[in-house]
């Protein structure tokens, strides 16, 4: 284990490990800007299922209690390092207690002990992605200055998230009459939903279909997916939904800091008639209600109205989160030559017009 201390005068002292620290799964469900991809049972799925990955975590403590703290992915490819927190587009970036006293300055804190990491292990680039503050604890929220000074760019993207603050009865009650109407008609068609974690290979065949028509979308395998559902915390969860005794569609709810998150998708051409989709967000609903989640993230829409109209039906509201873009710590022959390469990527992809990588209504 890498392990080193840093203290920091008076308040904040910062350490740096390989594993997860023994309260860090307890801190989570209370940690502002947590959310499921800082769990330890999502961070061991990918170092197993990708053993090149290496997983570091940063904290930093006020006494012996966790004040914040930001996880990384670390991997090689062409011979240079990229840093991610967290891979797959997840949330990452600096978390803080909800309840601490200065959340700026934690934040401020590890700021610098990430940024002498990425310089040592000389990072040709990556990001750091921090999921949507609550306005009640920061109502003025917004990119961090200290983890700005880390990249070259900030990205600001847009998630829709349902408040589960009144309870799902009393959302569905509020919910448009057309709304309520599809939900219903899911249930005139039979569809029938319930957890099954077996499904999960016919609800991955329907996802490859889909993502045929998703340019530039690499798809998750599936050993990966059944590793995550497999995991002993059982922090992820297959909502299946079937008619007539056949699965028509499936998504995988992941939760963590006091959230669950609709990450993963795949439905048969035959659920757009049944609305079974809507369904399953429904069911998400409840049982993220049932589990005393705050919340319930329908993730980002790419930008299309059409998924954002969808989101909104459902009661879903959008919140700001933002992408870190850090910066490259190296600028030699081989860095140069790889950026070549993707800038020519990039334009190629552009070439071809946008890409609907979204899965929820494919």
């Amino acid at each position: 284990m890498n392990h080193t201390d840093r203290p920091i005068p008076s308040t904040l002292r910062l350490e740096r490990c390989e594993r997860a620290p023994a309260d860090w799964e307890s801190w989570l469900a209370n940690a502002s800007g947590a959310s499921f991809a800082a769990r330890a049972g999502f961070l061991e799925t990918v170092e197993r299922v990708w053993p090149r990955a290496r997983v570091l975590y940063f904290t930093a403590r006020r006494g012996e209690r966790l004040a914040g703290g930001v996880c990384v992915a670390a991997s090689v490819r062409m011979g240079l390092t990229w840093a991610r927190s967290l891979p797959f587009g997840t949330y990452g970036g600096p978390m803080v207690s909800a309840d601490d006293p200065d959340p700026a300055s934690v934040r401020a804190a590890l700021a610098p002990a990430f940024d002498e990491w990425l310089s040592a292990e000389r990072v040709a680039g990556g990001e750091a992605g921090q999921a949507p503050i609550s306005a009640q604890l920061e109502p003025e929220a917004g990119p961090d200055p200290a983890w700005s000074a880390l990249a070259s760019g900030v990205r600001t993207g847009q998630a829709h998230v349902v408040d589960l603050t009144p309870g799902a009865e009393a959302i569905i009650a509020e919910l448009h009459r057309e709304s309520r109407r599809g939900l219903r008609q899911a249930e005139r068609w039979g569809v029938t939903i319930e957890e099954d974690a077996e499904a999960l290979p016919a609800v991955h065949r329907f996802y490859l279909d889909q993502a045929k028509a998703w340019r530039g979308h690499r798809p998750y395998p599936l050993a990966f997916l059944e590793a995550l559902v497999r995991h002993p915390s059982r922090f992820a969860r297959l909502l299946v939904a079937r008619r007539a005794g056949r699965v028509e569609a499936g998504i995988l709810v992941l939760s963590g800091g006091g959230e669950s998150f609709v990450w993963w998708s795949g439905a048969a051409r035959s659920s757009r008639q049944s609305l079974s989709y809507p369904s399953l967000v429904r069911r998400a609903m409840e049982c993220a209600c049932s589990a005393g989640d705050a919340r319930l993230n329908l993730g980002a829409s790419g930008g299309l109205e059409r998924l954002e109209h969808f989101k909104r039906s459902l009661g879903a509201a959008p919140r700001p989160f933002w992408v870190y873009h850090l910066r490259p710590r190296r600028d030699d022959w081989v860095y140069r030559v790889y950026a070549w390469l993707r800038a020519a990527r990039r334009l190629r992809r552009s070439q071809l017009g946008p890409r609907d990588a979204v899965q929820l209504t494919s």
